[in-house]
């Protein structure tokens, strides 16, 4: 099987419900919060919230100082793991309780965002919660070759999906090599009847 290089944006966002894709995840620039926990948690709603008000601000900034076109929020990304390490067959079985799993949520800096920028819109949002130290911090990501899959239906649905693909992985001969990662394109807190969207990504070797 040949990977490309690399993937473009459009590429990294597009995911089948049917099978895995294969994509190459080049660096990319976060805003991240660390966590623990449930998705459905008070503390990862606070840690979504955050990472928001960080984003808002840093686009204010850029519309102010004339790039009108500075108007996209990127979508909340998640990397999950467990407190021990799990084999590939009981990792999605597990994925349906992450009252024990760690989490690390993520949201792409504008692109033309400066490390200055970016920096000076977290300390805002700290002063602005009234806190002694910054929740949310800079953090730069490579993931490199991955496979993903496209989740549409309940949060109780999610573990199948990745069931499916970790199935994709093995049937081309690779293994999962770090840790699993979701972008939610669609919040099921949100969306009619709890149905969300995301695409389920896997770093691969």
């Amino acid at each position: 099987m040949t990977i490309p290089t690399a993937s473009s944006f459009l590429e990294l966002r597009h995911a089948s419900t049917a099978h895995a894709i294969f994509v190459v995840v080049p660096e990319r620039r976060f805003l991240a919060v660390d966590g623990l926990g449930e998705p459905r948690a008070a503390d990862f709603r606070v840690a979504t919230a955050a990472l928001r008000t960080v984003t808002d601000i840093l686009l204010r900034r850029l519309r102010q100082a004339g790039n009108a076109t500075a108007t996209h929020i990127g979508v909340v990304e998640c990397l999950w793991w467990p407190p021990q390490p799990l084999s590939p067959s009981e990792l999605p079985t597990a994925f349906a309780d992450r009252s024990t799993w760690h989490w690390r949520q993520l949201i792409e800096l504008p692109s033309l965002a400066t490390e200055t920028g970016a920096l000076a819109a977290i300390d805002e949002t700290r002063r602005g919660a009234g806190r002694d130290v910054a929740l949310v911090r800079r953090l730069d990501l490579t993931e490199g070759s991955a496979a993903q899959l496209l989740h549409v239906g309940p949060p109780s649905a999610e573990p199948m999906a990745v069931r499916k693909l970790f199935e994709g992985i093995a049937e081309v001969n690779l293994r999962p090599d770090g840790r699993l990662h979701t972008l939610m394109l669609a919040d099921p807190a949100t969306s009619p009847e709890g149905i969300g969207r995301s695409i389920m990504r896997q770093p691969v070797a």
